[in-house]
């Protein structure tokens, strides 16, 4: 009963969360950035909820929710809503095709400044999913901006950030 209590609670404040965030105007790069901030963490939490059980799921969804929080700031904070989906096909259509170290390359339509590349690096199952990591290259302004991730596929086949 107790780990339901903290779930339904965890759920209910992020989804609280998210409706405030989402009824007030995004003017501005800040406002962007926590609002991206918050889908990220709402996002972490999810796919933390789906990994694990008793303790080990609890512990899931709290560093699901951590760092889906770090990982939604930095993308907004880089990429712009049209240049993100563009990056996300070029991730999806790499963890599907690529084999373990060979790059997909990436350039903005909107912003001749900005390219990217990513790198499968190898693959392996958690609890019998398919996961990869990779890593992702941003140039943004002459500027070069790296992080390694890794996303393991969910129920339905898709690839999930963890």
């Amino acid at each position: 009963m107790r780990k339901y209590k903290f779930k339904n609670k965890l759920y209910i404040v992020i989804v609280s969360l998210l409706l405030i965030l989402g009824t007030i105007s995004c003017e501005n790069t800040k406002d962007k950035k926590i609002f991206g901030q918050l889908i990220g963490a709402a996002v972490g939490g999810y796919v933390g909820s789906k990994i694990g059980s008793g303790v080990s799921q609890d512990i899931a969804v709290i560093i699901g929710s951590a760092t889906g929080y770090i990982l939604g700031g930095k993308i907004v904070e880089l990429l712009e809503a049209e240049d993100r989906e563009e990056f996300n096909n070029v991730i999806e259509d790499s963890l599907n095709n690529n084999s373990d170290n060979i790059s997909t390359t990436w350039e903005s339509k909107n912003n001749n400044e900005t390219e990217g590349s990513i790198t499968p690096l190898n693959n392996y199952s958690i609890d019998q999913k398919s996961c990869r990591d990779f890593k992702k290259i941003i140039k943004k302004n002459k500027k070069v901006y790296e992080e390694d991730s890794t996303a393991c596929r969910d129920e339905k086949g898709n690839w999930v950030l963890i």
